[in-house]
């Protein structure tokens, strides 16, 4: 199953450059502890309990291994199933259908040849 993780970090309350650099951290340390990254989630092929437990992990590890309170510059730290996601920059799937080329009125088809 795969199972993805958002973090969403808070530039609200915090210097810009100091969010990013723990951002960065982060990043890297979930990278190194098996995740990969899908625009602005990281997912892995983990049990639920598994991929949570893991990333808390490496969160745990930026702390660590910086002495940054990484999870203080964090605002979100969810887990979901990620087996099944639904872009939504494109049409609904109900809207889609697929025809075959005999059956769609007024077509007119062109067909080259190479010589």
């Amino acid at each position: 199953m795969r199972y993805g993780i958002a973090i969403a970090f808070d530039y609200e309350n915090h210097p810009y450059e100091t969010v990013r650099r723990v951002f960065t951290q982060v990043q890297a340390s979930m990278l190194r502890h098996g995740f990969r990254q899908d625009g602005r989630v990281f997912t892995i092929e983990l049990p639920a309990r598994e991929a949570c437990e893991l990333a808390r992990t490496a969160v745990g590890v930026v702390e660590a291994e910086n002495g940054t309170e990484a999870y203080g510059y964090i605002k979100e730290f969810y887990g979901f199933d990620f087996s099944d996601p639904i872009n939504l920059l494109l049409p609904p799937t109900e809207d889609i259908r697929v025809e075959e080329l005999g059956e769609i009125d007024d077509l007119e088809v062109i067909r080259f040849h190479r010589s």
